[in-house]
């Protein structure tokens, strides 16, 4: 059975998709997902899972709720919702779960060297299947997304980095140019794209990205590229062959 939240929260026998009901139903999935293998006490779950907004039998409800995921994942070997400390506790092979094997594959990168690290990065990031936690909505989960997305992206950065390190130039340019687009205000990540098209071979196209993004900061947050990215213009603009780690900040 593999379980995911990095996109719509799913789960998946080998007999396919598994109906998890209706969004509140896999909302409690989800929290318990997050922090799988550890007791979640009855008031904990009805926090994350409602916030501010608990039903007057919230108690019940959320028993009723477990109910049916212990129905709809019978038959998944080890995985099972289990009573435990004063609550439920899910009981996984967090190899079973997209969220805990992609940090699993980003610490292992971290201590590889960079032809297995960027191996370990792209199959991490090949986890994710759209927005994280879609489909399910909470306070508590909102800033769960927020964190997810933010290392999602340093992922990015990571692999980015490794593949210019290895010459992956060519390669890396379609993805670094839409990571570019989604988060404008990165300096890292327009190092990362002025070096790779400079790499390829289009030395304009670096130095009119290095504009956009100055006028970008300047109009969103009035201030200037910091020294690194800088450094990184200047030499794209003399002709000096950057290294990849001076993209970093």
């Amino acid at each position: 059975m593999e379980l995911g939240v990095l996109g719509g929260v799913q789960v998946r026998s080998a007999a396919g998709s598994v109906d998890l009901g209706h969004a509140r139903r896999r909302t409690v999935l989800a929290v318990l997902l997050v922090e799988p293998n550890e007791p979640q006490p009855v008031d904990r779950l009805v926090e994350r899972v409602w916030g501010d907004r608990a039903p007057h039998r919230a108690h019940t409800a959320l028993y009723g709720y477990v109910h049916r995921l212990r129905r709809a994942l019978a038959g998944g070997g080890g995985t099972r919702i289990v009573r435990a400390g004063g609550g439920y506790q899910l009981d996984v092979d967090e190899a079973a779960v997209d969220l805990h094997r992609f940090r699993d594959l980003v610490r292992r990168a971290r201590a590889a060297d960079d032809e297995r690290a960027f191996a370990l990065l792209d199959e991490a990031l090949g986890l994710w299947r759209g927005e994280a936690l879609s489909g399910v909505d909470s306070p508590w989960l909102d800033r769960v997304r927020r964190t997810l997305h933010l290392e999602r992206a340093e992922a990015e950065l990571h692999r980015n980095d490794v593949g210019l390190r290895s010459g992956r130039h060519h390669a890396l340019l379609a993805p670094i140019w839409a990571q570019a687009e989604a988060r404008p205000l990165d300096e890292r990540l327009a190092g990362q794209l002025m070096l790779v098209l400079y790499h390829c071979g289009r030395q304009a196209d670096a130095l009119e990205h290095y504009r956009r993004v100055c006028r970008a900061l300047a109009d969103e947050l009035g201030v200037v590229p910091g020294p690194q990215l800088r450094e990184v213009h200047h030499r794209i603009l003399t002709g000096a062959p950057p290294r990849a780690a001076e993209a970093r900040r």
